[in-house]
């Protein structure tokens, strides 16, 4: 599912200047890594690697043109505006390329072909133990590791500094697509609120990461600043609401 939404988001890249094509194309990327982490102990390892280097590579070069398209439209000055949109034609032609180079229109066709065959899946002791155990406990695993990595960054969200929160912010996005994976083996409205809460986070997150980067564009805008406090304050009380929620898997 994660390498056919790849493959159709690719397709947009390749033909059309459509900011969502670069971002979509990212997002399917970001999913098949993270079901990759979750189902880490019945894949062989040296498999993992391999398919979720690949998938890096493509991501960061994709990222370079989402950057771009993000800080052509947050452009609010027209003198400014020509000169980023040369920039980001510039930029999605070398993406392109790269595409190209790295045979990215491959992608799900390699990784199709490899899932059809047998020896992506661990060998062992290990991996027959995961394989009895089923997919509920897997998924239990998966979300406590994630959920884990996520409290790491501490409960309060207004004291992390920039990176932090940017990488607080990835633990989340693996935590969420993992939850999505595994939300069928444990329906109900403590799922649901849960579920609730940690998109609504995401989405302020989103926005403020998309604001930061964009804050050295002319001019100075103060509007800019009052839309970052008010999504920095969004993204901490869902937080709260997310932490007072908790684990709905255990």
């Amino acid at each position: 599912m994660c390498a056919d939404g790849f493959a159709l988001h690719l397709a947009q890249v390749m033909a059309e200047d459509n900011p969502e094509g670069p971002h979509r194309a990212r997002v399917a990327l970001r999913r098949f890594r993270s079901a990759l982490a979750g189902f880490a102990p019945v894949i062989d390892p040296a498999a993992r690697r391999d398919m979720a280097g690949q998938a890096r590579t493509l991501f960061r070069s994709l990222g370079r043109l989402r950057d771009a398209d993000v800080l052509l439209a947050a452009c609010i000055d027209s003198a400014a505006v020509a000169g980023l949109a040369v920039a980001a034609d510039r930029v999605r032609a070398e993406v392109r390329q790269e595409m190209t180079t790295l045979q990215a229109a491959g992608f799900a066709p390699r990784l199709a072909a490899r899932l059809a065959r047998a020896d992506w899946q661990r060998q062992g002791r290990r991996g027959r133990k995961w394989q009895r155990r089923g997919l509920d406990r897997l998924g239990r695993r998966a979300l406590g590791q994630a959920w884990t990595d996520c409290m790491a960054h501490g409960t309060n969200l207004l004291a992390l500094a920039a990176e932090p929160r940017h990488a607080l912010r990835k633990d989340l996005k693996t935590l969420r697509y993992l939850s999505e994976y595994f939300a069928p083996f444990w329906p109900g409205g403590r799922r649901d609120r849960f579920l609730k809460h940690l998109r609504g986070l995401q989405d302020s997150l989103g926005l403020l990461n998309d604001l930061s980067l964009a804050r050295p564009l002319p001019p100075a805008d103060p509007s800019a600043t009052e839309a970052e406090t008010a999504a920095l304050g969004s993204a901490a009380r869902s937080w709260k609401s997310l932490l007072r929620t908790g684990p709905w898997w255990a």
